[in-house]
């Protein structure tokens, strides 16, 4: 059985780079699903602000994430 090996680094780079931003869009649009079949065509400002604060959030500990992997990977 062969082992799998890396992707090439630009696929890396491609992934590390690109991957958060889609990852907490697809979040954002999911919440912002959910909240117009919760509360119909007039989403809260409220919610709204919520959803604004979680898509940073997402967004930030995906890159932590992602980066905390690349140290891990180098210093391994």
């Amino acid at each position: 059985m062969m082992r799998p090996s890396a992707a090439p680094l630009g696929e890396q780079l491609a992934i590390l780079i690109l991957g958060p931003p889609v990852m907490a869009a697809l979040i954002w649009l999911m919440s912002r699903g959910w909240a117009h079949t919760v509360q119909g065509e007039v989403v809260s400002d409220r919610t709204k602000h919520r959803q604004k604060m979680e898509f940073w959030i997402v967004l930030v500990v995906m890159y932590v994430l992602g980066f905390g992997m690349v140290l891990y990977a180098w210093l391994t």
